[in-house]
């Protein structure tokens, strides 16, 4: 039975061909020749007896059977190397993924984590993408916005936060106001908007909920004077800070600059998105250190709640 179990230099020689679907990219990637590399596909081919590729002049395909088994093999490789990590490193790892939005958040509470742990070591990796895939990632848990409140059947996900959207902006944009002070909604479509989506979806929500709040429904086809779009949330934010418009922002997210009164919420409405930031892992996880960072950031939210 195991004479036919491929070696990890094969199976990494076929996810790298997967990805690139050419033997010679593949190559130059693995630091190998082209022959060396489709030498190991076909030894891996033939000790599994299965047609993982079809050959064509100008490339590579997958076969049905090639996608199925390239899922398995990048969820194979991830859990070996977090297997290996964890045995040959003193301390207890843990490989955690957010977003760039939440790191300002984030990173005061893992630093605090890490002083009451120093046995427990926390990897932050940030990204601009949402999207978590753990077959894919050798990650042990994710920070995950959007509606995790029923879980995909090999998910686990703990609520840190759910999102609460205000406008806010600089103090200084509003000339004779001061912070958290109402102002007329003409006064709101003067100002340059910033947006977090190209969809303009944070502003078009706000305006809908204030438009049913105020029993206004003109609100809905407001407008600011100017648009300006951003990739991410903390993008609109930071550019709220520095005085170029006003953006739609989350409240828990933009607290520190708010105390510290870089940003004001000049209109009273607070509405819910629906959505919210979550702790994500995989159910097959099992580890003690997750756990106790979970509970920590979890502690962290509900003493914080109070103030926001």
């Amino acid at each position: 039975m195991f004479s036919r179990l491929p070696s990890t230099k094969e199976l990494h020689a076929f996810l790298i061909t997967a990805e690139e679907q050419n033997f010679t990219a593949a190559a130059q990637r693995l630091n190998l020749t082209q022959g060396a590399v489709s030498r190991q596909i076909g030894s891996l081919e033939q000790k599994l007896d299965v047609t993982l590729f079809q050959r064509h002049a100008r490339g590579l395909t997958l076969t049905t059977k090639g996608h199925t088994f390239m899922a398995s093999v990048e969820s194979i490789l991830n859990q070996l190397q977090r297997a290996v990590e964890q045995i040959s490193y003193d301390k207890q790892k843990l490989k955690l993924k957010a977003p760039s939005c939440i790191t300002p958040w984030l990173l005061p509470k893992l630093m605090n984590f890490q002083q009451a742990h120093p046995e427990i070591d926390v990897e932050l990796t940030s990204t601009i993408k949402h999207q978590i895939n753990f077959t894919a990632e050798s990650f042990d848990a994710a920070i995950g916005y959007g509606d995790y409140s029923h879980n995909a059947e090999n998910l686990l996900a703990d609520l840190l936060f759910e999102e609460v959207l205000t406008p806010m902006c600089s103090p200084e944009l509003l000339t004779g106001k001061k912070g958290n002070e109402s102002f007329d909604f003409a006064s709101l479509s003067a100002l340059t908007w910033l947006h977090a989506t190209p969809q303009k979806s944070d502003w078009d929500l706000w305006l809908t909920h204030a438009s049913k709040a105020l029993q206004q429904p003109q609100l809905i086809h407001l407008t600011g004077a100017k648009n300006q779009h951003f990739a991410t949330l903390d993008l609109s934010v930071n550019a709220a800070i520095q005085q170029f418009g006003i953006t739609i922002g989350d409240v828990t997210l933009a607290q520190q600059e708010i105390e510290l009164g870089r940003l004001v919420t000049p209109h009273p409405l607070r509405i819910t998105s629906g959505k919210g930031y979550y702790l994500v892992r995989p159910k097959s996880t099992e580890n003690e250190s997750l756990n106790r960072l979970i509970t920590w950031l979890c502690k962290e939210v509900e003493s914080a709640d109070s103030s926001i």
